[in-house]
């Protein structure tokens, strides 16, 4: 009686010494197959720009009109630029879904003498709190439109089309506060080291090259990128 009660104990014992490894094994699979914190977590990387290619540094830094913390993105037009127009979209698009610490800040190009009624243009739309009506307006009407808005009088009777008083906008034109934007558009101008539009420039330290880069889409991958680089040299700089 007791010989059998011991064998089956025994049997029992081997039964169990065989499964365990098989259980242990069967956890351990469960385990390795779940994924880690670290893996569910990990974003896709952003793709790495090269200076020189898709970006420049500027000379020397130039001034950026942003509070403390944020990070200035520049872009410089022309209204009577194609590529500016097409860009149009594109920027708006990428606007929309930018980080909360980007501000963007048009800027008109003033290249050259002619460039310099556009630069009006703008400030004084912005003058009068009538730039979300006229931006997009100016540019079509130059480029789906072919309207010749080439001297002070075409410019006037275009915004007058658009709803807005001709000698309030003539004056501001001539105001000292857009005398003062237009003369520091100029010179930012020269200290981003611009020869052409649109051109994209990021914390007042680089330019997007735009014959580096394929596509508009990837003109603000190379923003994003840049932001990036600002964002980590002005907390490099506070350590």
């Amino acid at each position: 009686m007791l010989i059998k009660r011991m064998s089956k104990i025994f049997q029992l014992a081997l039964i169990m010494s065989l499964l365990l490894p098989v259980m242990a094994c069967a956890e351990k699979e469960a385990v390795s197959a779940a994924p880690s914190a670290s893996e569910t977590r990990a974003a896709p990387k952003r793709k790495v720009f090269r200076e020189n290619i898709q970006y420049t540094e500027l000379f020397s830094p130039a001034p950026t009109s942003v509070d403390p913390g944020k990070v200035e993105v520049v872009e410089m037009f022309w209204y009577g630029c194609p590529h500016c127009f097409r860009l149009e979209p594109e920027l708006q698009k990428w606007a929309k879904s930018k980080p909360a610490d980007i501000e963007l800040v048009r800027i008109p190009g003033v290249l050259n003498p002619a460039w310099k009624l556009g630069a009006r243009v703008f400030y004084a739309a912005q003058t009068l709190g009538k730039l979300d009506d006229l931006h997009e307006a100016l540019f079509q009407a130059i480029h789906e439109q072919h309207r010749q808005l080439r001297n002070e009088d075409a410019v006037i009777r275009f915004v007058e089309s658009q709803g807005v008083d001709g000698k309030a906008f003539r004056d501001a034109m001539h105001s000292m506060a857009v005398d003062t934007k237009v003369a520091r558009a100029e010179e930012l101008a020269r200290l981003y080291g611009v020869t052409g539009v649109p051109a994209l420039v990021v914390g007042g330290k680089y330019r997007v090259l735009s014959n580096g880069v394929k596509s508009y889409e990837e003109m603000f991958e190379v923003v994003d990128f840049l932001a990036d680089k600002v964002r980590e040299e002005a907390k490099a700089e506070r350590n």
